[in-house]
């Protein structure tokens, strides 16, 4: 829980941040971020986190006079990112738009793993097979295709596509309860 609240804390910062290993570090922390984030958490988990999150490669940190300094990497960030979609759905709304979301991938043998991943995620969020590697949803979902291009980081071999009308799509509507 430590490790997950530092990361999604450090997401939001742009920059350098102190962490709790000092006193001058705990009261810059504090005055920086206007709320009481760390009160709820003992110092030395905090500092437990950070040093499990530094081991994994989530986060920088560096010494000065003034104290510890901790920063996100960017596989910090992918962390942050996977956990955000892990808790986020697609959102059904009240009523279908009529269009179908298509989802279209051509991921290499050679990343398999990458494809299989891929493909995980998509039933996951609900999506339905239409064929070997194309997928289709009867909601937005532009948002999370953009997070698990991401985090599966295959930004060129997926493609989205909004479609007015899909022929014989009668066992989709059942599917969907459209």
């Amino acid at each position: 829980m430590t490790m997950g609240a530092i990361l999604s804390f450090l997401d939001k910062k742009m920059d350098w941040t102190f962490v709790l290993s000092k006193a001058e570090s705990y009261r810059r922390l504090k005055e920086s971020m206007n709320i009481s984030f760390w009160d709820e958490y003992y110092k030395s988990s905090v500092k437990n986190g950070v040093d499990k999150l530094l081991r994994k490669g989530q986060v920088e940190v560096r010494e000065t006079e003034e104290g510890i300094m901790v920063r996100i990497t960017d596989r910090g960030r992918t962390a942050v990112i996977k956990r955000k979609l892990e808790e986020v759905g697609i959102a059904k709304p009240t009523k279908w738009d009529g269009k179908w979301r298509m989802v279209f991938f051509d991921v290499e043998e050679l990343e398999r793993g990458k494809r299989d991943l891929f493909r995980k995620w998509l039933v996951r969020l609900g999506l339905r097979r239409m064929q070997k590697r194309v997928w289709v949803h009867p909601y937005p979902l532009d948002d999370e295709i953009k997070f698990l291009r991401e985090i599966v980081r295959v930004p060129h071999g997926v493609k989205l596509v909004t479609a007015e009308r899909i022929e014989n799509d009668e066992d989709l509507k059942d599917w969907f309860d459209l």
